[in-house]
């Protein structure tokens, strides 16, 4: 039981020392309110403060369109990874081709599954210097085509070229990379010129064809992207028997509206031309044409003498 009269029905929950529970938001009951904006870190408006709880953090500033005219151009998209796509699928396709060749060839005069001496078969040679080998200079190659040079179909083509010479420098790092660890591991057998040949000579001998070849890849790729896209809506019909014409092919009507008649005037004021330039010019204070009938003088008197 509680007494209407006691004080301490008064001294709310600060006085009482009890915690005041926090309002519930507009989510429902003892949810948190959404962020201002209905995004994470929203501003809020203009003369209102955040309430307590609700982090609030400044918009970011939106990022500058790249130059298309640069060398470098930073941030990943869609477009970019097609395009980097198609200019080292291409160089790897090339590559398949060419070594596909000259297997057939040497499979004419040795088998291609023998083995002779220490040396793997001619199909193991096959896949080591088609795949293995310039692996790393395919996915340098790709990654700067996709993230740091790559080929716009906004840029010019002199640009793109640029590009794809960056993009071969970057796989022929990616290949002298390799070849450090590579040559410390022969170096313990064969000497300091191990290292040399697989950190210089090698990345060397394979990049500069690469990156020949990849500026005629990056170009097909830069022709590919900036080609016009088809049409896939539905083909026109119009011209087509049993279809319905347009509206705006319906031609003009024929039958032109007569001249506008004389009206007549209220009040006995006589025949009047209507007034083209305004609502109650014809109808008020307009005089007749020469040509009609003048009205008599004394509308209410007799006959006119003749």
């Amino acid at each position: 039981m509680t007494n209407p009269g006691d004080p301490q029905q008064d001294r709310g929950y600060y006085g009482a020392g009890w915690q005041q529970p926090a309002p519930p938001g507009p989510g429902g009951a003892g949810g948190s309110a959404p962020p201002y904006g209905g995004q994470p870190g929203g501003q809020p408006p203009h003369g209102f403060q955040p309430a307590a709880g609700v982090p609030y953090a400044p918009p970011r500033p939106s990022r500058a369109p790249a130059d298309p005219r640069r060398a470098f151009a930073p941030g990943a998209s869609v477009n970019n990874t097609a395009g980097a796509l198609i200019a080292v699928v291409s160089l790897v396709l090339v590559e398949f081709v060419s070594g596909i060749v000259g297997l057939i060839g040497t499979s004419l005069v040795v088998s291609p599954f023998a083995h002779y001496g220490a040396g793997a078969s001619l199909v193991g040679s096959f896949i080591a210097s088609v795949f293995l080998a310039p692996f790393p200079f395919y996915a340098g190659a790709f990654l700067a085509l996709a993230f740091l040079t790559p080929i716009a179909r906004r840029s010019p083509l002199p640009t793109v070229l640029l590009r794809a010479v960056l993009a071969g420098a970057a796989g022929t790092i990616a290949l002298a990379l390799v070849g450090v660890f590579t040559g410390a591991f022969g170096a313990i057998t064969s000497g300091g010129s191990r290292l040399v040949i697989d950190v210089v000579t090698n990345p060397l001998r394979n990049g500069v064809p690469f990156t020949v070849m990849l500026l005629a890849s990056a170009t097909a790729a830069w022709l590919w992207l900036g080609r016009p896209r088809r049409n896939r809506g539905p083909a026109p019909t119009s011209g087509l028997p049993g279809t319905v014409r347009p509206a705006d092919a319906v031609p003009p009507a024929t039958v032109q509206p007569g001249p506008q008649q004389p009206q007549q005037g209220p009040y006995g004021q006589g025949l009047v031309q209507p007034d083209p330039h305004g609502q109650y010019g014809g109808q008020y204070g307009a005089q007749p044409r020469p040509d009609q009938q003048q009205p008599p003088a004394a509308p209410w008197g007799g006959p006119a003498p003749r």
